[in-house]
Protein backbone atom coordinates (compact mmCIF):
# COMPACT_ATOMS: atom_id res chain seq x y z
CA UNK A 1 0.00 0.00 0.00
CA UNK A 2 1.35 3.80 -1.07
CA UNK A 3 0.90 6.33 1.06
CA UNK A 4 -0.10 8.96 -1.74
CA UNK A 5 -0.97 7.88 -5.29
CA UNK A 6 -1.60 10.47 -8.11
CA UNK A 7 -3.85 9.85 -11.33
CA UNK A 8 -3.03 12.27 -14.43
CA UNK A 9 -5.95 12.98 -17.15
CA UNK A 10 -7.75 15.50 -19.05
CA UNK A 11 -11.22 13.72 -18.44
CA UNK A 12 -12.59 15.48 -21.71
CA UNK A 13 -14.80 12.72 -21.24
CA UNK A 14 -14.94 10.89 -18.06
CA UNK A 15 -14.98 7.04 -19.09
CA UNK A 16 -14.49 3.67 -17.84
CA UNK A 17 -10.69 3.86 -18.31
CA UNK A 18 -10.85 6.98 -16.07
CA UNK A 19 -12.40 5.41 -14.09
CA UNK A 20 -10.07 1.85 -14.03
CA UNK A 21 -7.28 4.23 -12.91
CA UNK A 22 -9.00 6.32 -10.46
CA UNK A 23 -10.08 2.33 -8.93
CA UNK A 24 -7.06 1.10 -8.82
CA UNK A 25 -5.65 4.10 -7.30
CA UNK A 26 -8.04 4.03 -4.73
CA UNK A 27 -6.97 0.06 -3.72
CA UNK A 28 -3.38 0.74 -3.96
CA UNK A 29 -2.58 4.09 -2.00
CA UNK A 30 -3.74 5.63 1.12
CA UNK A 31 -4.74 8.47 -0.04
CA UNK A 32 -5.54 9.96 -4.03
CA UNK A 33 -5.02 12.67 -6.23
CA UNK A 34 -6.85 13.06 -9.09
CA UNK A 35 -5.36 15.60 -11.39
CA UNK A 36 -7.67 16.88 -13.72
CA UNK A 37 -5.36 18.54 -16.47
CA UNK A 38 -5.57 21.00 -19.25
CA UNK A 39 -7.50 22.27 -16.28
CA UNK A 40 -6.79 25.89 -18.03
CA UNK A 41 -8.46 25.02 -21.17
CA UNK A 42 -12.07 24.73 -22.31
CA UNK A 43 -14.33 25.62 -25.83
CA UNK A 44 -12.31 23.49 -28.22
CA UNK A 45 -13.40 20.41 -29.46
CA UNK A 46 -10.16 18.39 -28.08
CA UNK A 47 -10.84 20.13 -24.92
CA UNK A 48 -14.41 21.37 -24.70
CA UNK A 49 -14.67 21.16 -20.77
CA UNK A 50 -14.27 23.64 -18.31
CA UNK A 51 -12.55 22.32 -15.16
CA UNK A 52 -15.17 22.60 -13.05
CA UNK A 53 -17.40 20.31 -15.31
CA UNK A 54 -15.16 17.75 -15.22
CA UNK A 55 -14.59 18.52 -11.59
CA UNK A 56 -18.24 17.85 -10.68
CA UNK A 57 -18.30 14.35 -12.84
CA UNK A 58 -15.36 13.09 -10.67
CA UNK A 59 -17.10 14.27 -7.43
CA UNK A 60 -19.87 12.21 -8.91
CA UNK A 61 -18.31 9.06 -9.29
CA UNK A 62 -16.52 9.38 -6.28
CA UNK A 63 -17.27 11.60 -3.82
CA UNK A 64 -14.95 13.06 -1.47
CA UNK A 65 -12.38 9.51 -1.72
CA UNK A 66 -10.20 11.67 -3.55
CA UNK A 67 -8.19 14.92 -3.88
CA UNK A 68 -8.84 16.85 -7.04
CA UNK A 69 -6.95 19.59 -7.96
CA UNK A 70 -6.54 21.61 -11.42
CA UNK A 71 -3.33 21.51 -13.26
CA UNK A 72 -2.93 23.83 -15.98
CA UNK A 73 -1.15 23.13 -18.86
CA UNK A 74 2.57 24.70 -19.01
CA UNK A 75 3.89 23.97 -22.69
CA UNK A 76 6.49 21.87 -22.24
CA UNK A 77 5.45 18.30 -23.73
CA UNK A 78 6.88 15.28 -23.14
CA UNK A 79 9.83 15.65 -21.30
CA UNK A 80 11.22 15.40 -17.66
CA UNK A 81 10.57 18.94 -17.17
CA UNK A 82 6.56 17.77 -17.41
CA UNK A 83 6.86 15.21 -14.88
CA UNK A 84 8.98 17.27 -12.34
CA UNK A 85 6.10 20.18 -12.83
CA UNK A 86 3.87 17.06 -11.96
CA UNK A 87 5.20 15.94 -9.14
CA UNK A 88 5.84 19.82 -7.96
CA UNK A 89 2.59 20.59 -8.16
CA UNK A 90 1.55 17.18 -6.15
CA UNK A 91 3.36 18.31 -3.46
CA UNK A 92 1.55 20.96 -3.17
CA UNK A 93 -1.87 20.11 -3.38
CA UNK A 94 -1.15 17.01 -1.24
CA UNK A 95 1.46 18.62 1.40
CA UNK A 96 3.45 14.95 1.13
CA UNK A 97 5.68 13.52 -2.02
CA UNK A 98 3.74 11.21 -4.60
CA UNK A 99 4.77 7.57 -4.13
CA UNK A 100 2.66 6.00 -7.09
CA UNK A 101 0.98 7.38 -10.24
CA UNK A 102 -1.51 5.15 -11.58
CA UNK A 103 -1.04 5.49 -15.36
CA UNK A 104 -1.50 3.76 -19.11
CA UNK A 105 1.20 2.09 -20.58
CA UNK A 106 2.07 4.70 -22.81
CA UNK A 107 5.77 5.54 -23.27
CA UNK A 108 5.62 9.11 -22.10
CA UNK A 109 5.31 7.96 -18.15
CA UNK A 110 8.79 7.00 -19.24
CA UNK A 111 9.57 10.61 -20.61
CA UNK A 112 8.00 12.33 -17.72
CA UNK A 113 9.31 10.20 -15.01
CA UNK A 114 12.62 9.40 -16.02
CA UNK A 115 14.96 9.80 -12.94
CA UNK A 116 12.34 9.77 -10.02
CA UNK A 117 13.72 7.81 -7.02
CA UNK A 118 11.13 6.29 -4.86
CA UNK A 119 8.31 6.92 -7.68
CA UNK A 120 6.13 3.73 -8.54
CA UNK A 121 4.44 3.84 -12.00
CA UNK A 122 1.41 1.35 -12.03
CA UNK A 123 0.63 0.85 -15.39
CA UNK A 124 -2.80 -0.42 -16.53
CA UNK A 125 -2.96 -2.00 -19.99
CA UNK A 126 -4.82 0.51 -21.98
CA UNK A 127 -6.01 -2.79 -24.42
CA UNK A 128 -8.37 -4.05 -21.59
CA UNK A 129 -10.29 -0.95 -21.66
CA UNK A 130 -10.33 -0.15 -25.67
CA UNK A 131 -11.63 3.63 -24.76
CA UNK A 132 -10.01 6.94 -25.59
CA UNK A 133 -11.60 10.54 -24.86
CA UNK A 134 -11.15 11.27 -28.23
CA UNK A 135 -13.97 8.32 -29.34
CA UNK A 136 -15.76 9.41 -26.89
CA UNK A 137 -16.00 12.67 -27.83
CA UNK A 138 -16.78 12.04 -31.67
CA UNK A 139 -19.71 9.65 -30.22
CA UNK A 140 -21.09 12.93 -28.35
CA UNK A 141 -20.91 15.18 -31.27
CA UNK A 142 -22.31 12.78 -33.49
CA UNK A 143 -25.27 12.32 -30.97
CA UNK A 144 -25.07 8.62 -30.52
CA UNK A 145 -25.49 8.22 -26.92
CA UNK A 146 -25.28 4.25 -27.06
CA UNK A 147 -22.24 4.39 -28.08
CA UNK A 148 -21.46 7.01 -25.02
CA UNK A 149 -23.94 5.18 -22.93
CA UNK A 150 -21.37 1.76 -23.15
CA UNK A 151 -18.44 3.89 -22.62
CA UNK A 152 -19.30 5.77 -19.29
CA UNK A 153 -20.80 4.80 -15.96
CA UNK A 154 -24.35 5.36 -15.68
CA UNK A 155 -23.89 7.86 -13.31
CA UNK A 156 -22.53 10.51 -16.04
CA UNK A 157 -25.36 9.71 -18.23
CA UNK A 158 -27.51 12.45 -17.08
CA UNK A 159 -24.48 14.98 -18.30
CA UNK A 160 -25.07 13.71 -21.68
CA UNK A 161 -26.94 17.05 -22.91
CA UNK A 162 -24.78 19.41 -21.01
CA UNK A 163 -21.44 17.79 -23.05
CA UNK A 164 -23.05 17.47 -26.14
CA UNK A 165 -23.89 21.77 -26.00
CA UNK A 166 -20.26 22.09 -25.36
CA UNK A 167 -19.53 20.15 -28.29
CA UNK A 168 -21.33 21.04 -30.80
CA UNK A 169 -20.34 25.12 -29.89
CA UNK A 170 -16.95 23.41 -30.08
CA UNK A 171 -17.18 21.92 -33.67
CA UNK A 172 -19.15 25.03 -34.77
CA UNK A 173 -16.05 27.03 -33.49
CA UNK A 174 -13.28 24.54 -35.01
CA UNK A 175 -15.44 25.28 -38.49
CA UNK A 176 -14.89 28.75 -37.97
CA UNK A 177 -11.15 28.74 -37.09
CA UNK A 178 -9.86 25.88 -38.80
CA UNK A 179 -8.82 23.96 -35.82
CA UNK A 180 -7.83 20.53 -36.06
CA UNK A 181 -7.93 17.75 -33.07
Amino acid sequence: MYDNGLVLGRFQGLHKGHQALIDTALKNCRKVLVFIGSSNSSGTFRDPFTYEFREKMIRELYGDRTVIAPLPDIGVGDVGAWGDYVLQMGREALGEDICAIVCGNERKYHLWFPNSPGLSLIKLDRADIPVSASELRSYIANDDYKAFAALTDERIHKYYGIMRDCLVNASESRAVTGEHE
